[in-house]
């Protein structure tokens, strides 16, 4: 199943809920028919045979034990047990899941077995459909937080939200949308999300560990960003340093050394940090100002051709990023291609009319007409 598929299902799920009053202006009959046609295409297991499910379950429950007593090989081959005998079986799916998300390696499978889980949930049977779906979709958000894919966490998790039971665990849901809040730079809802979790559950100790931890580490991040604005590079690197020391997944704080290394032309050390930086996720949401920062880094070291790669990664990510299209224009003009630098030059200008840009394009564009004129047959 696909991700855009478990969206699918939430929909569904809130439509049959709301048949009568989900699209206005739409027909009822029509809409009624769409949701059985999709509600079909969403079940392909069959009807489950007394025999599978009783066959299933000693595996099921064999499996439940050894994960307790932290066995999670042989937990795995339980649970993988029980749904050969019964694929139907949506906890068994949903148990086998959490067992893979505890390795990197695993990290595929366990997607492949949330994904499972709301197609089986539709079905009906075990515990409470939306209970199941619920779990999945948070078990879902945990394992895009582990593997850096916080947008989709935070899409996952905000989903099943909106149609949780009344006995799901809210304030595991919120802890989890505050770290993928965290991880992508948004750093008030973070903090929102966590005062949520314990308010509703006190108790939740991984909720106020992160909350203080979140805090502690923001602290060092602020003070880094005051020194830098200060001029004092050599304090702002040392609370950068300190903040990911406590979080060494913190993307900004590592871009922002990253910048600061650059600015005192400490360039190898710059690189270093800012790849760290660029390692940690794929769905970051500045990623293009890494991407712009390494450039201007590799201009520094000499190498244009890599910086040119980097300024092209920074646009293909925000099309609209003037100074990048700048930078791109400069590096063609230093290569002699006065055309091509006037068409980055024009673009740079198109979204941002700064000074320095047209007098960019002015050289450009004096440089193309020197060429023209320096050329035979023109």
């Amino acid at each position: 199943m696909k991700i855009r598929d478990l969206y699918i299902i939430f929909t569904i799920k809130d439509m049959k809920k709301n048949v009568r009053t989900y699209r206005p202006g739409f027909p009822r009959a029509a809409l009624a028919c769409a949701v059985a046609a999709l509600s079909l295409l969403c079940c392909p297991f069959g009807p489950a045979t007394e025999a599978s499910v009783e066959s299933s379950e000693p595996h099921y429950f064999r499996g439940r034990e050894l994960a307790r007593a932290g066995q999670f090989d042989e937990a795995a081959r339980a649970f993988e047990k029980a749904i050969a005998e019964y694929p139907g079986h949506g906890e068994a799916h949903y148990q086998l899941g959490l067992v893979y998300s505890r390795r990197v390696t695993d990290y595929e499978k366990a997607e492949r077995e949330f994904l499972a889980v709301p197609d089986i949930a539709m079905k009906g049977g075990g515990r409470p459909r939306d209970d199941l779906i619920f779990r999945a979709g948070l078990g879902l958000g945990k394992l895009y937080v582990k593997s850096g894919r916080n947008d989709l966490a935070i899409r996952i998790v905000r989903g099943v939200l909106s149609s949780a039971p009344a006995s799901a665990a809210f304030d595991e849901a919120f802890n989890t949308l505050a770290l993928a809040c965290y991880y992508q730079r948004l750093y008030d809802d973070a903090i929102f999300e966590l005062r949520r979790a314990i308010k509703l559950n006190p108790a939740n100790t991984n909720a106020r560990f992160n909350l203080k931890t979140i805090r502690t580490r923001l602290e060092h991040f602020n003070a880094a960003k005051a020194y830098s604005r200060s001029g004092d590079r050599r304090l702002a690197i040392a609370e950068y340093r300190i903040a990911i020391g406590l979080d060494p997944r913190f993307i900004e704080a590592r871009h922002r050394l990253g910048a600061e290394f650059h600015e005192a032309g400490q360039h190898a050390e710059a690189l270093k940090e800012l790849r760290r930086a660029a390692s940690i996720s794929r769905s970051y949401r500045k990623s293009h100002e890494i991407a712009f920062t390494e450039g201007l880094t590799l201009v520094a070291l000499g190498r244009n051709d890599d910086a040119f790669r980097s300024f092209s990664r920074a646009v293909e990510a925000k099309p609209g990023f003037a100074a990048a299209h700048d930078e791109i224009g400069k590096l063609h003009l230093a290569r002699g291609d006065a055309s091509a630098a006037v068409n980055s030059f024009i673009r740079a200008i198109g979204i941002e009319p700064r000074t320095q840009y047209v007098k960019h394009l002015q050289a450009a564009l004096a440089k193309q007409s020197a060429g023209a004129a320096a050329s035979p047959g023109r």
